[in-house]
């Protein structure tokens, strides 16, 4: 008997997974292969060989070119660019960005005769004491003042605006070097500004004809006695210099006095005597003095020049502090400081006094008393206004710009005169 249920032996078992024989990689393939990897190792190690042969090549032009512009090189040309850029931070507002000047009233130092015959030596002498006083510069007459920078600029800096304004401005051979400023620095420290075209005339051979100093040959024994009050006091009033320094540079809450205009000073100390300002030791101090020393103490400091004693210190943002200083912002209602401080903060009159190198605690203090009413002598009010729309972020800001510019030196020409009273005891209260 057959079995019809028995598989076909020719056919497959049913457990049967079907699968593809295993095939050789053709010789040529392996060919290729081998030859792109040699290929990639080959480049590989010419690329690497190529870059450091490229960049002992860069650094050797680089220590040509160093060599090229080192200072030793005697025909190579000063770099002004960063004397272009400090030209532009710390000169131009006064006289121009092209050094114009302003007529009749800020000398120009593009092409200037005065320059010319002093060179950048000359110009480093002016930015670190400063000037003030009648000058005679292309033929033209001014009698202005212009700040010491020596607080606020180092020698570096100095050296750098001297040859621009020397090499770029006038077309001079003419440069400084740091050290050399460094040296000026030393020999004028504690100086007084340069005393006009007179002063300069003892500095710069060959200068064109300059006015004569108008700077009194010796103190009066009013002054003398005035600058006793303000450094040793008297047995009813302490020193002014006990809180504002020797030099009337200030010191953290206490305000800097030097530079300032005698009439605003003397508008100050009648405030704190009627109360209108307030302040219980300048009160006891504004109330012991006479008239007369009012008016003698106002032009004493209005008359000093003394370096910055000031620094930011509040951490403030000083790129917001310059906008606020230059341009204010219309968008809180608050103009510009400089609008009614004068340029570049050095004050104008009475009611207007110097911003520059003032203390920067001293001006963030006084605009939140302004912003609370505790401080309202103001004229028309402004300061009230301005303080309330400032925030602490502002007012820190401001104030430690205003700490890194150059004082405003002193002026005796704005003495105020002095006009005895009935009422010259001194009343203590």
């Amino acid at each position: 008997m057959s079995n019809k249920n028995k598989q076909d032996p020719r056919l497959p078992d049913e457990t049967f997974e079907p699968y593809e024989e295993p095939r050789l990689i053709p010789l040529p393939v392996y060919w290729i292969a081998i030859a792109l990897a040699i290929w990639g190792v080959v480049t590989l190690v010419q690329t690497s060989n190529a870059g450091h042969f490229a960049d002992k090549e860069r650094a050797a032009l680089g220590e040509k070119t160093a060599s090229v512009a080192s200072p030793a090189a005697s025909t190579a040309a000063p770099d002004t660019g960063a004397g272009k850029a400090l030209f532009a931070d710390n000169c131009s507002s006064c006289h121009g960005d092209a050094g114009e000047g302003v007529a009749d009233a800020i000398p120009p130092l593009h092409a200037s005769d005065v320059i010319k015959a002093g060179g950048a030596s000359a110009i480093s002498q002016i930015v670190m004491r400063g000037i003030g006083g009648p000058l005679i510069v292309d033929k033209a007459n001014y009698d202005g003042e212009m700040p010491s920078f020596s607080s606020v600029l180092s020698d570096t800096e100095i050296a750098a605006i001297a040859d621009y304004v020397a090499t770029d401005l006038n077309g001079m051979n003419s440069t400084v070097s740091p050290d050399q400023v460094a040296e000026i620095r030393t020999a004028s420290e504690d100086m007084d500004p340069w005393d006009g075209g007179a002063g300069l005339a003892s500095l710069i051979n060959g200068l064109p004809p300059q006015p004569a100093s108008e700077n009194a040959s010796a103190p009066s024994p009013e002054a003398t006695a005035t600058a006793s009050l303000a450094s040793q006091g008297t047995a009813n009033i302490w020193s002014c210099a006990s809180c504002h320094g020797d030099k009337g540079e200030g010191t953290q809450t206490v305000p800097r006095l030097a530079g300032l205009a005698p009439a605003y000073l003397a508008k100050q100390l009648h405030d704190f005597s009627k109360g209108t300002r307030i302040s219980d030791s300048m009160a006891y101090v504004a109330k012991s003095l006479s008239e007369t020393q009012i008016t003698e103490l106002a032009n004493y400091y209005g008359a000093m020049s003394s370096p910055s004693g000031a620094q930011p210190a509040l951490k403030g943002d000083l790129a917001r502090g310059e906008k606020l200083a230059l341009s204010g912002d219309y968008s809180k209602n608050v103009p510009a400081c400089f609008t009614c401080h004068g340029t570049s903060g050095i004050g104008v009159g009475a009611q207007f006094p110097g911003l520059a190198a003032q203390q920067p605690a001293y001006i963030a203090h006084q605009l939140a008393m302004w912003a609370g009413g505790a401080r309202h002598n103001s004229p028309l009010g402004l300061m009230a206004g301005i303080g309330k729309a400032l925030s602490d972020e502002d007012r820190r800001a401001v104030a430690d710009y205003l700490a890194s510019l150059p004082p405003a030196a002193g002026n005796a020409k704005t003495a105020l005169a002095v006009s005895p009273t009935p009422k010259e005891t001194t009343n203590v209260q």
